[in-house]
């Protein structure tokens, strides 16, 4: 794996987690201590991360956070045409949830002026996105903050998604293939699989980087998506895979 390859793996890995320690980069890439850190410096050079103490982080202030994803559509326009695709399934919701994912960040934009959606997210950046771009009610699940990732973590967010049923809810992953829906770290288990059981529909967002790329933990059969979005057409293999767990695929290159 080379530079390159080792940096889009870690900015993929980004997008679910929203901050890396260096032994998380060592495990994702299996780069050594010190080929991680050139990673690291390269990275922020780029100004695609912040570092934080021991790893790096999405750029988190709220303008620092415009910034990244401006630059994000214009190096990558496949995440904004996920988004896209993803609201158009938002006629009729009431109550949705966007999980933290930089994919999952960009329908805020598309969202239409509709005042009667309330959306539910873990995450801050999310959260202000919806403030800036939408008219909908904005609700973030309680519970600690992550510093690094400004996200919401701990038992509470879990317990507190009891308290909906949600007409929609999107999420991205770490990657997939024919044996299901992957993610990079231990405590997303718990949560994705109570979040399947908390909402009618699960919307899966991917770009063509996360598939065929099977992860640390496999954490949803296919037979527990309903929608997935991807910019490229799918293996044959794993389309058929799909198609027999009544998966509906939306393809935005066919667009």
């Amino acid at each position: 794996m080379n530079q390159q390859e080792r940096m889009n793996r870690i900015l993929a890995e980004l997008e679910t987690k929203q901050s890396l320690s260096l032994k998380d980069i060592m495990t994702i890439t299996g780069a050594s201590r010190d080929t991680a850190r050139r990673d690291i410096v390269k990275l922020t050079e780029k100004n695609a991360v912040d570092r934080t103490y021991g790893g790096i982080s999405l750029p988190h202030s709220f303008n620092r956070l415009d910034d990244y994803l401006d630059r994000a559509a214009d190096l990558n326009d496949e995440k904004n045409r996920l988004a896209k695709a993803a609201s158009h399934l938002l006629k009729n919701a009431q109550l949705i949830y966007l999980d933290v994912s930089t994919t999952v960040s960009f329908i805020p934009r598309h969202l239409d002026s509709n005042d009667h959606l309330l959306a539910v997210t873990n995450s801050l950046d999310i959260a202000d996105q919806l403030l800036r771009n939408s008219r909908s009610k904005v609700r973030i699940l309680g519970g600690n903050i992550d510093r690094e990732s400004r996200n919401v973590t701990g038992t509470k967010p879990l317990a507190e998604l009891d308290h909906y049923l949600f007409d929609l809810a999107f999420i991205s992953a770490a990657g997939i293939d024919s044996a299901g829906v992957y993610y990079a770290f231990e405590e997303e288990i718990e949560f994705k699989k109570k979040l399947r059981g908390q909402t009618k529909q699960l919307i899966l967002l991917v770009d063509e980087t996360k598939i065929n790329l099977p992860h640390n933990y496999r954490v949803l059969p296919f037979e527990e998506i309903d929608t997935l979005i991807c910019n490229q057409k799918l293996p044959a293999q794993l389309e058929e895979i799909l198609k027999e767990a009544s998966v509906t695929i939306i393809n935005t290159k066919e667009k």
